[in-house]
């Protein structure tokens, strides 16, 4: 019941929902090309970079299904020429096995995510079929590197980087959640105090007369 009352409110706006899907594609692909020219191990670059390339198909696949096309500047995401997201990933801050961790809890969520939505949008929801094979994919590749680093003794790294990133998502889920209550908790308080407090003394405010008034001697202003 839950689950389908939340595909309802995800997709009462259709179009709003595929193009933040793709912008969301093209932010990865971006940060995975910039991710890709930095690391070291050659398999791992690699694999950023063809993980970048289904992130820009991904958009484009996304950003054909709303509508109007034009609405989701994808090239300037690409190009870095619009600011990233609030969640974000930099490799610079992340470091390389924070940021495989990320991209790695990322990709399984979004492997989740996916899905209901297909089975939510039945036939329309075609276009994710193939977008999550790669996903799966993407899971795949950097569940294996993250294996390897812990084959090569980085096991604490890797177990504290994927610590740090859930609780990283719990604490921006929590930020939303406390964001949206605060808004809705001050509405209702202002609309208290109007009603309560100001909407009872609008017969102590006496409101003048309206429209024109014959001007009186030079100099003396009308009387009130």
């Amino acid at each position: 019941m839950l689950s389908q009352l939340w595909q309802r409110f995800a997709w009462r706006d259709r179009d709003a929902r595929m193009r933040a899907f793709a912008e969301t594609e093209a932010f990865g692909a971006r940060d995975l090309a910039r991710a890709a020219a930095q690391v070291q191990d050659p398999w791992v670059r690699r694999q950023l970079v063809l993980h970048a390339k289904d992130e820009v198909r991904h958009a484009s696949l996304l950003h054909e299904q709303a509508a109007p096309p034009e609405a989701v500047p994808l090239g300037a995401a690409l190009a870095g020429a619009t600011p990233p997201p609030a969640d974000g990933v930099d490799i610079d801050t992340l470091g390389e096995i924070g940021f495989v961790a990320f991209v790695h809890d990322a990709e399984l969520r979004a492997v989740a995510e996916f899905q209901q939505h297909q089975a939510h949008l039945g036939a329309d929801g075609a276009v994710f079929a193939s977008i999550l094979k790669d996903e799966q994919r993407h899971v795949a590749w950097t569940a294996h590197q993250l294996d390897k680093w812990r084959a090569a003794g980085r096991g604490a790294e890797v177990d504290a980087a994927l610590r740090k990133v859930r609780r990283g998502r719990l604490l921006a889920l929590w930020v939303r959640v406390a964001r949206r209550f605060s808004a809705f908790t001050s509405g209702v308080l202002l609309t208290g105090v109007f009603f309560i407090l100001l909407a009872p003394l609008a017969p102590w405010f006496r409101r003048g007369p309206g429209g024109w008034r014959p001007a009186g001697p030079a100099g003396v202003g009308p009387e009130y």
